[in-house]
Protein backbone atom coordinates (compact mmCIF):
# COMPACT_ATOMS: atom_id res chain seq x y z
CA UNK A 1 0.00 0.00 0.00
CA UNK A 2 2.82 2.12 0.81
CA UNK A 3 3.24 2.44 -3.29
CA UNK A 4 -0.29 4.59 -3.60
CA UNK A 5 0.47 6.62 -0.45
CA UNK A 6 3.43 7.60 2.54
CA UNK A 7 2.19 5.41 5.29
CA UNK A 8 3.70 6.08 9.05
CA UNK A 9 5.80 4.00 11.22
CA UNK A 10 2.50 2.86 13.22
CA UNK A 11 0.55 2.00 9.96
CA UNK A 12 3.76 0.24 8.36
CA UNK A 13 3.70 -2.38 11.17
CA UNK A 14 0.07 -2.79 10.90
CA UNK A 15 0.19 -3.64 7.91
CA UNK A 16 3.76 -5.82 8.86
CA UNK A 17 1.48 -7.98 11.55
CA UNK A 18 -0.54 -9.18 8.46
CA UNK A 19 2.57 -10.53 6.78
CA UNK A 20 4.46 -12.24 10.51
CA UNK A 21 4.13 -15.88 8.79
CA UNK A 22 4.82 -16.93 5.05
CA UNK A 23 4.40 -20.20 3.31
CA UNK A 24 4.88 -21.48 0.07
CA UNK A 25 2.06 -22.98 -2.09
CA UNK A 26 2.50 -25.30 -5.23
CA UNK A 27 0.92 -24.63 -8.54
CA UNK A 28 -2.23 -25.66 -8.74
CA UNK A 29 -2.93 -25.45 -4.85
CA UNK A 30 -6.82 -24.35 -4.14
CA UNK A 31 -7.11 -21.46 -1.88
CA UNK A 32 -10.29 -21.01 -1.80
CA UNK A 33 -13.34 -22.80 -3.62
CA UNK A 34 -16.54 -21.39 -4.59
CA UNK A 35 -19.62 -21.17 -2.78
CA UNK A 36 -17.48 -21.97 0.15
CA UNK A 37 -17.14 -19.76 3.86
CA UNK A 38 -13.33 -17.84 3.36
CA UNK A 39 -12.73 -17.45 6.92
CA UNK A 40 -8.81 -16.17 5.84
CA UNK A 41 -7.24 -13.77 3.23
CA UNK A 42 -3.30 -13.63 1.79
CA UNK A 43 -1.49 -11.13 0.67
CA UNK A 44 0.44 -12.38 -2.05
CA UNK A 45 4.43 -11.84 -2.42
CA UNK A 46 5.57 -13.99 -4.69
CA UNK A 47 3.76 -15.98 -7.87
CA UNK A 48 0.46 -15.13 -9.67
CA UNK A 49 -2.91 -16.81 -8.93
CA UNK A 50 -6.24 -16.66 -10.78
CA UNK A 51 -9.39 -16.44 -9.15
CA UNK A 52 -12.05 -18.75 -11.26
CA UNK A 53 -15.63 -19.47 -11.92
CA UNK A 54 -17.58 -21.50 -14.45
CA UNK A 55 -19.76 -20.16 -16.45
CA UNK A 56 -23.66 -21.84 -17.37
CA UNK A 57 -22.15 -23.10 -20.29
CA UNK A 58 -19.32 -24.89 -18.73
CA UNK A 59 -16.58 -22.45 -19.95
CA UNK A 60 -13.97 -21.63 -17.15
CA UNK A 61 -13.86 -17.30 -16.60
CA UNK A 62 -11.43 -15.77 -14.72
CA UNK A 63 -12.71 -12.08 -13.23
CA UNK A 64 -9.44 -11.87 -11.82
CA UNK A 65 -5.80 -12.45 -11.65
CA UNK A 66 -4.00 -11.49 -8.50
CA UNK A 67 0.00 -10.31 -8.36
CA UNK A 68 2.41 -9.66 -6.14
CA UNK A 69 1.30 -7.12 -3.60
CA UNK A 70 -2.37 -7.85 -3.80
CA UNK A 71 -4.59 -8.96 -0.96
CA UNK A 72 -6.62 -11.99 -2.35
CA UNK A 73 -9.80 -12.11 -1.18
CA UNK A 74 -10.55 -8.32 -0.03
CA UNK A 75 -13.35 -8.79 -2.67
CA UNK A 76 -14.66 -11.55 -1.19
CA UNK A 77 -15.61 -11.06 2.70
CA UNK A 78 -18.40 -9.11 2.16
CA UNK A 79 -20.01 -12.64 1.15
CA UNK A 80 -20.86 -14.94 3.25
CA UNK A 81 -19.36 -17.75 0.45
CA UNK A 82 -16.30 -16.77 -1.69
CA UNK A 83 -18.50 -16.43 -5.24
CA UNK A 84 -14.79 -18.17 -7.18
CA UNK A 85 -12.18 -20.37 -6.58
CA UNK A 86 -9.03 -18.75 -5.94
CA UNK A 87 -6.36 -21.00 -7.23
CA UNK A 88 -2.60 -20.91 -7.49
CA UNK A 89 -1.43 -20.12 -11.39
CA UNK A 90 2.33 -20.84 -10.35
CA UNK A 91 4.45 -21.65 -6.85
CA UNK A 92 3.31 -19.14 -4.44
CA UNK A 93 4.57 -16.76 -1.70
CA UNK A 94 1.36 -15.90 0.68
CA UNK A 95 0.90 -14.91 3.97
CA UNK A 96 -2.34 -15.82 5.51
CA UNK A 97 -4.30 -14.32 8.06
CA UNK A 98 -7.73 -14.31 9.90
CA UNK A 99 -10.20 -12.41 8.28
CA UNK A 100 -10.89 -10.84 12.06
CA UNK A 101 -7.43 -9.84 11.71
CA UNK A 102 -8.83 -7.05 8.93
CA UNK A 103 -11.45 -5.24 11.44
CA UNK A 104 -8.74 -4.61 14.04
CA UNK A 105 -6.53 -2.39 11.12
CA UNK A 106 -9.91 -0.98 9.84
CA UNK A 107 -10.85 -0.12 13.35
CA UNK A 108 -6.87 1.15 14.27
CA UNK A 109 -6.21 3.53 10.93
CA UNK A 110 -8.65 5.61 9.32
CA UNK A 111 -5.66 5.69 6.73
CA UNK A 112 -5.16 2.44 6.39
CA UNK A 113 -8.76 1.94 5.98
CA UNK A 114 -8.96 4.28 2.84
CA UNK A 115 -6.28 2.71 1.48
CA UNK A 116 -8.26 -0.28 1.35
CA UNK A 117 -11.15 1.44 -0.37
CA UNK A 118 -8.63 2.51 -2.82
CA UNK A 119 -8.14 -0.08 -3.81
CA UNK A 120 -11.69 -0.85 -4.30
CA UNK A 121 -12.27 1.81 -6.20
CA UNK A 122 -9.34 1.27 -8.25
CA UNK A 123 -10.31 -2.56 -9.52
CA UNK A 124 -14.38 -0.74 -10.24
CA UNK A 125 -12.09 1.52 -12.79
CA UNK A 126 -9.75 -1.29 -14.46
CA UNK A 127 -13.20 -3.69 -14.99
CA UNK A 128 -15.58 -0.44 -16.54
CA UNK A 129 -12.29 0.11 -19.02
CA UNK A 130 -12.63 -3.94 -19.85
CA UNK A 131 -16.33 -4.01 -19.90
CA UNK A 132 -15.91 -1.01 -22.39
CA UNK A 133 -13.41 -2.52 -24.78
CA UNK A 134 -15.01 -6.10 -24.59
CA UNK A 135 -17.95 -4.33 -26.70
CA UNK A 136 -16.04 -3.34 -29.40
CA UNK A 137 -15.95 -5.84 -32.24
CA UNK A 138 -12.14 -6.14 -32.45
CA UNK A 139 -11.60 -8.78 -30.20
CA UNK A 140 -7.79 -8.54 -30.20
CA UNK A 141 -8.16 -5.03 -28.18
CA UNK A 142 -9.13 -7.14 -25.57
CA UNK A 143 -5.44 -8.83 -25.65
CA UNK A 144 -3.76 -5.49 -25.81
CA UNK A 145 -6.06 -3.93 -22.84
CA UNK A 146 -4.91 -7.25 -20.67
CA UNK A 147 -1.27 -6.94 -21.19
CA UNK A 148 -1.52 -3.36 -20.81
CA UNK A 149 -3.31 -3.66 -17.82
CA UNK A 150 -0.82 -6.47 -16.46
CA UNK A 151 2.12 -4.17 -17.39
CA UNK A 152 1.00 -1.21 -15.39
CA UNK A 153 -0.01 -3.25 -12.13
CA UNK A 154 3.48 -5.07 -12.23
CA UNK A 155 5.05 -1.53 -12.65
CA UNK A 156 3.48 -0.79 -9.06
CA UNK A 157 5.65 -3.02 -6.92
CA UNK A 158 8.98 -2.90 -9.41
CA UNK A 159 9.01 0.61 -11.34
CA UNK A 160 12.00 -0.55 -12.69
CA UNK A 161 10.18 -3.01 -14.81
CA UNK A 162 10.74 -1.33 -18.57
CA UNK A 163 9.09 -3.11 -21.64
CA UNK A 164 8.55 -6.99 -20.69
CA UNK A 165 7.16 -9.22 -18.47
CA UNK A 166 7.13 -12.97 -17.70
CA UNK A 167 3.27 -13.90 -17.76
CA UNK A 168 2.91 -17.74 -16.83
CA UNK A 169 -0.86 -18.00 -17.94
CA UNK A 170 -1.64 -20.30 -20.46
CA UNK A 171 -3.30 -18.76 -23.92
CA UNK A 172 -6.64 -21.13 -22.68
CA UNK A 173 -6.38 -19.01 -18.81
CA UNK A 174 -5.60 -15.80 -21.17
CA UNK A 175 -8.68 -16.51 -23.01
CA UNK A 176 -10.76 -16.83 -19.91
CA UNK A 177 -9.41 -13.56 -18.48
CA UNK A 178 -10.48 -11.83 -21.77
CA UNK A 179 -13.53 -13.60 -22.86
CA UNK A 180 -12.00 -15.07 -25.66
CA UNK A 181 -11.40 -18.64 -26.83
CA UNK A 182 -7.51 -20.17 -26.57
CA UNK A 183 -7.95 -20.26 -30.87
CA UNK A 184 -8.33 -16.13 -30.79
CA UNK A 185 -6.22 -15.43 -28.06
CA UNK A 186 -3.19 -17.11 -30.89
CA UNK A 187 -4.74 -15.57 -33.68
CA UNK A 188 -4.22 -11.70 -31.42
CA UNK A 189 -0.87 -12.86 -30.15
CA UNK A 190 -0.11 -13.15 -34.07
CA UNK A 191 -1.98 -9.93 -35.42
CA UNK A 192 -0.04 -7.68 -32.60
CA UNK A 193 3.22 -9.39 -33.76
CA UNK A 194 2.49 -8.24 -37.87
CA UNK A 195 2.10 -4.98 -36.57
CA UNK A 196 5.09 -4.55 -34.56
CA UNK A 197 3.03 -3.67 -32.05
CA UNK A 198 4.46 -6.56 -29.60
CA UNK A 199 7.33 -9.16 -29.61
CA UNK A 200 6.74 -12.75 -27.89
CA UNK A 201 9.52 -14.79 -26.21
CA UNK A 202 8.30 -17.97 -25.14
CA UNK A 203 6.49 -17.02 -22.12
CA UNK A 204 7.53 -13.15 -21.94
CA UNK A 205 5.89 -10.35 -23.42
CA UNK A 206 7.61 -7.52 -24.76
CA UNK A 207 5.67 -4.03 -25.97
CA UNK A 208 7.76 -3.16 -29.73
CA UNK A 209 5.59 -0.39 -29.73
CA UNK A 210 3.74 0.65 -26.18
CA UNK A 211 2.28 4.10 -27.54
CA UNK A 212 1.11 2.01 -29.97
CA UNK A 213 -0.63 0.22 -28.37
CA UNK A 214 -2.17 2.95 -26.17
CA UNK A 215 -3.46 4.56 -28.65
CA UNK A 216 -5.88 0.78 -29.57
CA UNK A 217 -7.83 1.35 -27.06
CA UNK A 218 -7.22 4.60 -25.85
CA UNK A 219 -5.19 3.34 -22.47
CA UNK A 220 -5.34 5.17 -19.08
CA UNK A 221 -3.28 4.13 -16.50
CA UNK A 222 -5.35 4.12 -13.30
CA UNK A 223 -2.75 3.13 -10.90
CA UNK A 224 -0.83 6.32 -12.37
CA UNK A 225 -4.07 8.68 -12.43
CA UNK A 226 -4.41 9.08 -8.44
CA UNK A 227 -5.98 11.66 -6.12
CA UNK A 228 -5.44 10.32 -2.59
CA UNK A 229 -5.38 13.32 -1.25
CA UNK A 230 -8.44 12.83 0.65
CA UNK A 231 -7.34 10.29 2.65
CA UNK A 232 -6.92 10.99 6.50
CA UNK A 233 -3.46 11.80 7.37
CA UNK A 234 -2.67 10.53 10.65
CA UNK A 235 -3.97 7.85 13.32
Amino acid sequence: MQKLAPLNDRQVAMLASLEKEQEEVSEGDFLAKENTRLDELFILKKGWVIATREEASGRAHIPTVYHPGDVIGLSDVAFTHTPNTIVAATQLTICRFPREKLTDVLRQSPRVSGLFLALSMIDQALMNDRLIVSRRTDGYLRLVLFLLQTMSRLRLMEPRLHDQFYCPLTQEQIGAATGLSGVHVSRSIKKLLELNLIERHKRFFRFADEPGLNSLVGYVDRYESLDLSWLPEGD
